[in-house]
């Protein structure tokens, strides 16, 4: 029934989107007086040798990256964040771009063919729930709904060249969705509407590894739910 909507009364325009820290003068350096000049040489090892003295060396970048968080919160980011190979987060990045072009449209697509398998998923959101169904499918709240949706996994898509940046966007997605009870079964079970529009958008063509790289990066997501739910009810 939604479908035969969709085809018959869904005319969508798209939503219009609304679209250095200043250098400290160098500390001049502290006079060394005459007398510390000649200290012997060896008192200077000796300063040196102090606990006190010595600096700490600082972790490279590869070495933090090495290192195991100590949240173990972060520590699970990581380890679901790292199953998106270079591959996989390079076709995400190709096929999302003809997605992009009509956020509106083709987030209502996804949302429509996931209420036809799930109709009870309508409830949801709020926002939803006293709508008809008859009316759901040009309801400005989906439409609503539909664009943000898409440009928040946008988001995710954009920051895939960016280790730290797409778990900050993963992080984010995640704890939005604890609000609304969303689960990881409800995120799974979106994965074949969502491979339904991006087949459509890359002309019809959708061959296993691009079908791989979306159920992972949806397996992701439906996994760092489930992490930050978890922490929730412990807290």
């Amino acid at each position: 029934m939604y479908r035969q909507l969709l085809e018959q009364h869904i005319e969508v325009n798209a939503l219009r989107e609304p679209a250095v820290q200043e250098l400290k003068e160098p500390e001049k350096p502290t006079p060394i007086s005459e007398k510390e000049q000649i200290k012997p040489q060896m008192e200077k090892h000796t300063v040196v040798e102090k606990p006190g003295k010595i600096t700490e060396k600082k972790s490279t970048s590869s070495e933090k990256e090495n290192a195991s968080p100590s949240d173990p919160i972060a520590q699970k980011i990581v380890d679901e964040t790292s199953r998106l190979s270079d591959r996989q987060r390079e076709i995400l990045q190709k096929t999302f771009t003809t997605i992009e072009q009509d956020c509106v449209r083709n987030g209502l697509k996804i949302f429509v063919r996931l209420f036809s398998e799930y109709p009870r998923y309508k409830l949801i959101w709020p926002q939803f729930r006293a709508i008809p169904d008859s009316s759901l499918m040009n309801a400005v709240e989906l439409r609503r709904h539909a664009s943000v949706y898409l440009k928040g996994l946008g988001k995710i898509i954009e920051s895939m060249r960016d280790e730290e940046e797409l778990r900050k966007s993963m992080s984010r997605i995640a704890l939005a969705h604890i609000k609304w009870n969303v689960q990881r079964n409800h995120v799974i079970h979106m994965i074949e509407p969502v491979l339904e529009v991006v087949k459509e958008c890359n002309g019809y063509q959708l061959d296993e590894e691009t079908r791989q790289a979306w159920t992972v990066l949806y397996q992701v997501i439906a996994n760092l739910i489930e992490v930050f739910r978890c922490r929730a009810l412990n807290e």
